[in-house]
């Protein structure tokens, strides 16, 4: 009789250590999102494409530079502008805010030159209506962040240029949360108040 309530307790714990090798264990996080995906390299530009070609009421951009090169206009990095102008012509609200800064770590009169690393986007967005803005001149916005219908942020290291989208290596994230957005939509308002 004990020789076979051991055999079954061995044979039981053995299911489950099977079991538990053929199952994928996750594990749980408590976060106040319902999906976080990770962009990393050549995943960000399909993904953003995507959000702003999906946008249905609002996108709020923050983004540190995007290069644009008038006479290439067949680049990623095009395209993303494009979209948010795409975007605000079909509706959606669109807020863009760039950076400008003097340049702090030059001597003398060079120190209050304003540089302004994304101009051509700047004036391509403001050509077609877009509210473009660039932030207070004496802070760098490091930011590079989207947040699309109050839903969707995304944000990480990706500028729009030739080099962030092709080249290097990046690391971004997809958040879909409310709440996630709704901190970062606060952020941008601050930029925004702020300039």
């Amino acid at each position: 009789m004990k020789l076979n309530k051991i055999s079954t307790i061995i044979s039981c714990t053995i299911l489950i250590f099977i079991s538990v090798l053929l199952c994928e264990i996750r594990p749980v996080y408590s976060l106040p999102a319902d999906d976080v995906i990770p962009l990393v390299d050549a995943e960000y530009y399909p993904a953003v494409h995507k959000a702003l070609a999906n946008a249905r009421k609002s996108i709020l951009c923050v983004m540190y530079m995007a290069k644009l090169n008038p006479k290439y206009t067949g680049g990623d990095e095009y395209q993303l502008v494009l979209d948010l102008i795409n975007a605000h012509k079909r509706g959606v609200e669109v807020r863009v805010i760039f950076d400008q800064n003097v340049k702090f770590w030059e001597k003398g009169k060079k120190r209050n030159v304003i540089e302004k690393k994304s101009e051509y986007a700047y004036e391509l967005l403001s050509k077609n209506g877009v509210p473009v803005f660039y932030d207070n001149e004496n802070k760098v916005t490091h930011n590079k962040v989207l947040i699309v219908d109050k839903y969707i942020t995304i944000i990480g290291s990706t500028n729009w240029t030739y080099s962030a989208l092709r080249k290097n290596h990046e690391a971004s994230v997809m958040i879909k949360s409310r709440s996630v957005a709704l901190a970062f939509e606060g952020q941008f308002e601050k930029i925004e108040r702020e300039r």
